[in-house]
Parts: structure tokens; sequence; C-alpha cells
């Protein structure tokens, strides 16, 4: 009886087993992809990006973002139309960059089955509020491995 219990509990775990090490080896080439996009727009990467599967969901990355880091004395002074043309060009970039990438990603990765989804939360810090109004808090992508359908952006403000 034991031994059945035991087997039953074995076989039901198998398959999340599986997942969590298909995960730890694409968790790290994934958040390196993240980081190095971000970067790659002259963005701050304030906080690296972390990765988590959640059964059922998929994947989600968090990171958090400056666009622009704060104005002092040390650095050239930039007006604050300069800074709204600078951070929102940022912006854009960053989400044409993430979308390409979420888009490649999606479907190579095999730790997410086909009706979950890649989702990357990117949390904003606005270094200058008094010059960048009204800059979302948090961008949050999401891309369902199985759709066709374009990635899913919603901006928080």
């Amino acid at each position: 009886m034991w031994t059945t219990f035991l087997g039953l509990v074995l076989l039901m775990a198998s398959p999340q087993v599986e997942i969590s090490k298909t995960f730890k080896k694409e968790m790290t080439p994934l958040q390196s992809g993240v980081d190095s996009v971000i970067t790659s727009t002259g963005s701050q990467l304030l906080q690296r990006s972390r990765a988590a599967y959640i059964e059922e969901y998929g994947i989600v990355v968090t990171l958090e973002v400056a666009f622009e880091g704060p104005q002092n004395p040390f650095s050239g002074y930039k007006t604050s139309a300069e800074m709204r043309t600078l951070v929102e060009q940022r912006r854009k970039d960053l989400q044409e960059k993430l979308t390409a990438f979420l888009k490649q990603r999606v479907s190579t990765i095999d730790s997410i089955a086909p009706a979950e989804s890649l989702t990357i939360v990117i949390h904003v810090l606005n270094t200058n509020p008094g010059d960048v109004k009204n800059l979302p808090v948090q961008i949050v992508m999401t891309a369902k491995k199985d759709s066709s359908q374009p990635i899913a952006v919603r901006v928080l403000l």
C-alpha cells in the first residue's frame, strides 16, 4: 500500500521536477538577455532582472529601471524639454526592443507549456519628476507561447 502511494506521488511530481530543471537552465540566459536589452537602450538598470516560474501561468521576469539618471552639477545640464525627449525616446526604444525579444524568446523556451506566457514587468523610477511628468510607474509586457496575437503591453501611470 505504502509503495503504491509513494509511486503515485513520484509519478505526479515528475513533470514538475522536469519543468524545474529546464527552467533553471533557461533562467540565467533569459535574465541576462533582458538586462542586455535594457542597457542597450541607454537606460540605467537599477535592479537586475529576476525570473520566476509560476505554475499554470508561465515565466515572470521583474526588474527596475531609470530612463535617465537624476540631474546633478557634475553631468551636463539638460533642459526639461531635452529630458522629456530623451526619456520618451528611451521608453519607446525599450518597448520596441523588448517586444522583439519576447517574440523571439517565447517560442524557444521549453519550460513553459503552449498555453502559458512569458511576462516582463518593468518597474520605472522617475529620477526627474520635475522635468518628466506622467512617466509610467510600471510597464508590463506579455507574450503567450501558442498565440499569434501581438505582445500585450500595459502601462500603469
